[in-house]
């Protein structure tokens, strides 16, 4: 397995790899490649961002993106999405693309939002990452 920094030619297989993980469950959403397509390029044309990707036999079979910015405090690297094919989960390599953050990052922190109750939380606080109580994320319909 490859662990490098996301080029805009691996765009396509990310958001294919976003499709498959994200319509399935727990999430059951109802990406397109093409819809998946315009989200993460948005990621990748913002300014700070950071892209990494794990590579094998030539496939994307997981990624991390996320854009660092400045907070009060010092550089904050904020994970925007992080995903690993199904197929490919529990072999360590969502650890892995943590692991290459953190070790290439020379932002002050590192900070990302996940659902509550997934296993995506349990995986953030394995690698060291705390709850936030006092945030609270709201949204509304418009």
């Amino acid at each position: 397995m490859e662990i490098r920094l996301c080029t805009e030619n691996d765009l396509k297989a990310c958001s294919d790899t976003y499709a498959k993980v994200f319509n399935e469950a727990p999430w059951n959403e109802a990406w397109t490649a093409e819809s998946a397509f315009s989200y993460l390029i948005d990621f990748y044309q913002t300014p700070g961002f950071t892209g990494i990707v794990a590579v094998e036999n030539e496939e994307v079979i997981g990624f991390l993106f996320g854009v660092k910015r400045k907070w009060w405090s010092g550089d904050e690297f904020f994970i925007n999405e992080m995903c690993v094919r199904a197929d490919q989960q529990n072999k360590g390599i969502g650890k892995t693309l943590m692991e290459y953050l953190i070790e290439t990052t020379d932002a002050d922190m590192i900070s990302l939002l996940t659902d509550r109750g997934l296993p995506a939380e349990n995986f953030y606080k394995r690698n060291g990452f705390k709850e936030i109580e006092r945030i609270m994320f709201m949204s509304r319909d418009v």
